[in-house]
């Protein structure tokens, strides 16, 4: 069985080796070879050819003899062309990743003991996930607490530095014990020696802090990754309820500041965040009410009969806005890369002679809303079709476009050039940060006609001003759907209500989704379902 000498002999085994490496070869640091080659991935084996080796072997076992094991691994080593002697192990523990499968990677952990087989890096790694795996189904005995921490001392003591999936690995092990998962803070910045922490490093280390009431660590990382463009994962907001429903007299300040963290960020949570928010409020209903409800057309809640709150932004963050944008996004190398100072210092000054206007139209955006590989006369004819949905309901319009936009259609051309301010830029230049350059300097009333999610720049403004812009954009943008065969267009016009987390008297509304999903569309849809939650006053 795999115990404690086991892996004292390893640690003496494999520090041992590095020490007489260390002396032919002197870097000023040591990585692992797994930060230059790249680990077998169990995907790319057959999944009915790995079903039928579980099947035979691993299903409903708990320990396999020392035969079975050595038939396992040749059997992999001789199917698959790219597993071998140096990475079989880990594919093996791959293959016991499971919770209830902890005793079957530590009986094959024996068996490449009896072997005298040194596990590498790589296979030490894989085991401390399974240990994390059983660690959210139980708590680990004090017996395998003290198992992960020899694990990672072994990989510690053997190396300096650790390459970023190594780190990740003791992490998850790390977090899985009670008095040593601070250990694993430091190991998030050796991370980034190599690359970026993946959002399922930072989700456990905040979900752990969370549980181990160091809220203010937890809350440092989830900034710190939302920072990095990085959405938490579901475990962190459980976490967080979990620890908030065990201190009574703070739950009311605890839930508040984690719904003006959703608000703050723009965050949708999923089904299995809000049951846990609904199972919380039926345990402590005089602390807590909280009813799933749904919007209508309008934006008025079914549970409460509120309206949610409009989207627009006050004059004063529209002016910082304002300034912010075209200092961070205009004025900038890489917009002088694809355009001159000239052409920017042209545009401002044709801006300020022509503007206010109602909407500014991002010309090529629309003219191949439809597909780019249409003849330039249809492309002409649809941005002129937009340009007159607006003339129709007396709006001044500015359409942005492209020098080549000259060779389209004429007649067409000229009715937007006599019904519509028209800048060209030349060819190469990029439109959004002038299109949303003009549109800024309008006015708090102008709009936007593009299909464009603007998320670059809306990332350049940072995070507090991102939310503004977000808001800002969501009540100015139109875009076009679709054009139907009679030529006519349908175009989707801003929502007017806030659609992420937020307060409308004392009663929150927080949007939901079916599930996490790391990287969520953001267009401006409504979403399905909500939440509508009040905090009893005398908790906040």
């Amino acid at each position: 069985m795999y115990n404690l000498r086991l892996l004292r002999l390893l640690r003496h085994s494999v520090i041992t080796k590095s020490a007489g490496r260390a002396l032919t070869h002197s870097p000023p640091c040591r990585l692992l070879a797994s930060h230059h080659k790249r680990r077998p991935q169990l995907g790319a084996v057959p999944s009915d050819q790995l079903d039928q080796l579980k099947a035979d072997y691993l299903d409903r076992r708990s320990e396999l003899s020392n035969e079975d094991w050595h038939r396992v691994r040749n059997i992999l080593t001789d199917s698959y062309k790219y597993i071998n002697g140096s990475n079989v192990d880990a594919v093996v523990l791959g293959l016991c990743s499971s919770a209830e499968k902890l005793p079957l990677a530590k009986s094959y952990l024996s068996y490449l003991q009896a072997q005298g087989i040194e596990p590498n890096a790589a296979t030490l790694g894989r085991l401390l996930r399974v240990y994390n795996a059983a660690y959210h189904t139980r708590t680990l005995s004090d017996e395998e607490q003290a198992e992960i921490v020899h694990i990672c001392d072994t990989l510690q003591g053997a190396h300096e530095t650790l390459d970023a999936s190594s780190c990740e690995h003791l992490i998850h092990g790390l977090v899985a014990t009670k008095q040593h998962w601070q250990r694993a803070v430091p190991l998030l910045d050796m991370m980034k020696v190599t690359s970026a922490p993946s959002v399922a490093a930072y989700s456990t280390l905040a979900a752990k802090a969370f549980s181990a009431e160091q809220p203010e660590l937890a809350w440092r990382l989830l900034e710190e990754m939302l920072q990095a463009r990085k959405l938490p994962k579901c475990e962190v907001y459980l976490a967080h309820l979990a620890q908030s429903a065990q201190q009574a007299q703070t739950l009311g300040a605890q839930l508040e500041r984690l719904l003006l963290f959703l608000e703050r960020h723009d965050i949708v949570i999923s089904d299995l965040v809000a049951q846990q928010l609904l199972a919380l409020a039926q345990r402590l209903p005089q602390q807590l009410q909280v009813t799933a409800t749904r919007l209508d057309r309008m934006g008025k809640c079914g549970a409460c009969q509120q309206h949610l709150q409009h989207v627009a932004i006050s004059d004063a963050q529209f002016a910082e806005l304002r300034e912010s944008f075209l200092a961070k996004v205009l004025i900038r190398n890489d917009v002088f890369q694809k355009s001159t100072p000239q052409e920017v210092a042209r545009f401002k000054q044709y801006v300020e002679q022509t503007a206010p206007y109602d909407c500014v139209i991002d010309g090529l955006n629309v003219a191949y809303s439809t597909g780019n590989k249409k003849p330039p006369q249809q492309l002409a004819k649809l941005l002129a079709t937009v340009v007159r949905y607006f003339k129709e309901r007396r709006k001044r319009v500015l359409v942005l476009g492209r020098q080549h936009m000259r060779n389209w259609s004429k007649p067409a051309m000229q009715y937007i050039q006599n019904n519509a301010s028209v800048f060209l830029t030349n060819n190469l230049t990029h439109d959004d940060p002038f299109l949303l350059y003009a549109t800024l300097h309008s006015g708090q009333d102008t709009d936007f006609f593009s299909r464009d999610l603007m998320r670059s720049h809306a990332f350049l403004l940072g995070s507090e001003l991102k939310a503004v812009f977000r808001r800002w954009q969501q009540e100015h943008q139109y875009s076009l759907v679709t054009q139907t065969q009679t030529g006519q267009i349908i175009v989707k016009e801003p929502i007017r209500y806030r659609l992420s987390a937020h307060k409308v008297g004392n009663v929150w509304h927080v949007p939901c989704c079916e599930a996490y999903t790391p990287n969520p569309p953001e267009s401006f849809e409504v979403p399905e379902k909500w939440l509508c939650l009040s905090i009893a006053q005398n908790v906040v």
